[in-house]
């Protein structure tokens, strides 16, 4: 990524190659090392290494996980994002055993950066659809 890359850009560019392809590598360079999750599940890290181990849960709880982004605006040093996460549930998530069902769940994402890395992140998760698809609610 260049000066000349916007955050909106710099934000696509981490969903598709962090997220969906678990490019763990790229995270130090793209995340700042004082980095902040507000929104972290308890025992969750809210620093830059917890990006990667959320990141690497993920893709043993959703074998074949793709992510679509349905919405990508940014406003200054802000990024919203709108993310339609798909996937089959193969692995233990957040102690759900895994079902094989396939999921689909929404995500939005608000991302400061600072100096074209990830500085604060504050996120909403459609969990309770999720436990639905994964058999853990009726």
């Amino acid at each position: 990524m260049n000066n000349h890359t916007s955050n909106t850009e710099r934000m696509r560019y981490f969903i598709e190659q962090v997220q969906e392809k678990g490019r763990f590598e790229l995270i130090e360079g793209l995340v700042r090392p004082d980095f902040r999750n507000h929104t972290v599940e308890p025992g969750q890290p809210a620093d830059r290494a917890g990006i990667g181990e959320t990141t690497a849960a993920m893709h043993q709880a959703f074998s074949g996980l793709r992510i679509k982004i349905v919405h990508c605006v940014g406003d200054g040093d802000l990024v919203a994002t709108h993310k339609m996460f798909r996937g089959r549930h193969t692995g233990p998530w957040f102690g759900l055993r895994p079902s094989g069902n396939p999921v689909e769940f929404r995500v939005m994402d608000l991302v400061r950066f600072q100096d074209g890395q990830w500085a604060e992140h504050w996120a909403v998760a459609d969990g309770v659809s999720l436990l639905r698809q994964t058999g853990a609610l009726g």
